[in-house]
């Protein structure tokens, strides 16, 4: 179910208590799964746990908006995610980690401006088959967007089948652009990012560019395009996700099982991605929706050492089963396999099945 569907389902529950003029409205998530895991330490132990979702954070958030006249609106809107297993928020010291922005909407789009999705992140939302994954097994193919940047100003706006989007983040440290806080994920770092799609009844294509840089000025790139095309009630997508890193924070914060594993010169030595992914979506019937993905990626430069490469395959498998609008319990496997210099990728042997059932309700 995609991401975007999920927070407009939940808004349209509460649209009947909302004032003509003005609005606000509460909406959430809550999703857990219990998870076995193969290979899960560097002993090559197994796991069992109860965690966060297979493909959504659990959250919760308010969103609104005023009509200012003219087709000209003021909107918020503040998400916080959470872990429906402990109680405890997924970001210590923010109160809203998901999304904290306000802006103006109308006609022409809508400007928004704090801590939102980057480039990357939105435009793979959705023409990724999981509208990108929750468990790190099914996610890492765009931890390369990085998901999320402080202090950014966004446009974004749809004309027609035409949805195009750009972004810039502030760095905030006195000086030159490049003069910002070391690259942490989801940090005050230097940011921009554009993005376009084109949707024309069941066909979709599109195109994404967005960098992060860290205090020395060096960049985290990242580029793709992908396509989608519905046949009945199956859905196809096709995809391309590429990046050079010379930060080395992809490696350091988002890919590597354990720390520290860069022990090269990032910098000199940048790690290359270039990641495909073709999967289907099929509607068998109303309430069961079934989704299968393969992704591959070839790494270039692993832990910035030079000519340390290695490959990464996944294949996940969900199924959804809807027992009311607002309510879904679904199982999903999936398995991943490293060869070469990607094996840090995985804290024990160069191979990782893991098998979740879970229930997720909309509020």
């Amino acid at each position: 179910m995609k991401k975007s569907a999920i927070v407009l389902a939940a808004g349209s529950l509460l649209a009947g208590s909302a004032f003509a003029q003005s609005s606000v409205t509460l909406y959430g998530i809550a999703d857990v799964s219990i998870r076995y895991t193969t290979n899960a330490d560097a002993q090559n132990h197994s796991q069992t746990q109860m965690t966060d979702g297979a493909v959504t954070q659990s959250r919760w958030g308010i969103k609104g908006s005023e009509d200012l006249g003219n087709n000209l609106k003021a909107i918020f809107q503040l998400e916080n995610g959470y872990s429906i297993d402990n109680g405890t928020m997924n970001s210590s010291g923010q109160l809203f980690n998901r999304q904290a922005y306000v802006g103006l909407a109308g006609d022409f789009g809508a400007v928004k401006l704090g801590r939102q999705y980057t480039e990357g992140f939105t435009f793979f939302g959705d023409y990724d088959p999981l509208t990108i994954g929750n468990y790190q097994a099914n996610a890492w193919p765009f931890f390369l967007t990085q998901f999320r940047a402080n202090n950014v100003v966004s446009y974004g706006g749809k004309f027609g089948g035409l949805n195009v989007g750009a972004s810039y983040g502030f760095g905030e440290k006195p000086g030159s652009f490049t003069q910002a806080q070391t690259n942490p994920p989801n940090g005050n770092a230097p940011y921009f990012g554009v993005r376009a799609a084109y949707e024309a009844g069941p066909f979709g294509v599109g195109g994404v560019y967005q960098e992060i840089r860290d205090t020395l000025g060096n960049k985290q790139q990242m580029w793709g395009a992908a396509g989608k095309y519905g046949i009945g009630p199956a859905k196809i997508f096709v995809g391309y996700v590429g990046g050079k890193d010379r930060t080395g924070v992809i490696d350091a914060k988002f890919m590597n099982a354990t720390t520290p594993a860069v022990v090269g010169n990032p910098a000199n030595n940048p790690r290359k991605d270039a990641l495909g992914y073709i999967g289907v979506t099929y509607q068998a019937t109303p309430a069961l929706a079934l989704t299968g993905v393969f992704y591959g990626d070839h790494i270039q430069n692993k832990n910035g050492l030079a000519n340390n490469a290695g490959n990464r395959y996944t294949g996940v498998l969900l199924a959804e089963y809807s027992l009311s609008k607002r309510t879904q319990v679904y199982g999903t496997v999936d398995y991943n396999k490293l060869t070469g210099g990607a094996k840090t990728e995985l804290p024990g042997k160069n191979n990782q099945t893991g098998v979740a059932a879970g229930i997720r309700h909309i509020f």
